[in-house]
């Protein structure tokens, strides 16, 4: 079973060591991560893959704790609907 930290160095070190699975890796993440690690990731798990360059970072920021509107909306009709009945 892998972390996702573990399955993210994984991939890393199978792409600096293999050039066409790192070219598979950016074009179609998802059969990439599939066949190489037998990992069946859920269809609404979404993988962007990125190669950093000379002139090019990424930056990831970690999920937002803010809720939007619509999840509030959700949140407290949930709440009001439950108490209503």
């Amino acid at each position: 079973m892998y972390t996702q930290d573990s399955m993210q160095q994984r991939l890393i070190d199978m792409a600096e060591e293999d050039g066409a699975f790192r070219e598979r890796l950016l074009a179609d993440p998802r059969t990439a991560i599939r066949e190489s690690l037998e990992v069946e990731l859920p269809d609404d798990f979404n993988v962007v893959v990125h190669e950093d360059g000379v002139r090019t970072a990424n930056l990831v920021l970690p999920p937002s704790t803010e809720l939007t509107d619509a999840q509030l909306d959700h949140v407290t009709g949930g709440l009001h609907g439950n108490w209503a009945k």
